[in-house]
């Protein structure tokens, strides 16, 4: 037996619903490896500086993410 209701605004919805938290999820988790990146670099500098040498950081920031460039000259 076929449903006979159709699948109009229903789908369109659970559609918009499943595709914003997918963005939801993806920028939560942009976020989160940025400031692990950020963690991971202080450590890095400090590190650097402890053994002596001079910490040469680059940051190049986009709409979300970060990249980073690091190097120790000792």
């Amino acid at each position: 037996m076929a449903n006979t209701r159709p699948a109009g605004n229903g789908a369109g919805k659970l559609w918009l619903v499943i595709g914003l938290m997918i963005a939801v999820f993806g920028i939560g988790m942009t976020l989160m490896t940025n400031n692990m990146n950020d963690k991971r670099i202080d450590e890095m500098t400090q590190q650097c500086e402890k053994d002596g040498g001079e910490a040469i950081v680059s940051k190049e920031k986009s709409f979300l993410s970060t990249s980073y460039k690091f190097e120790c000259k000792q």
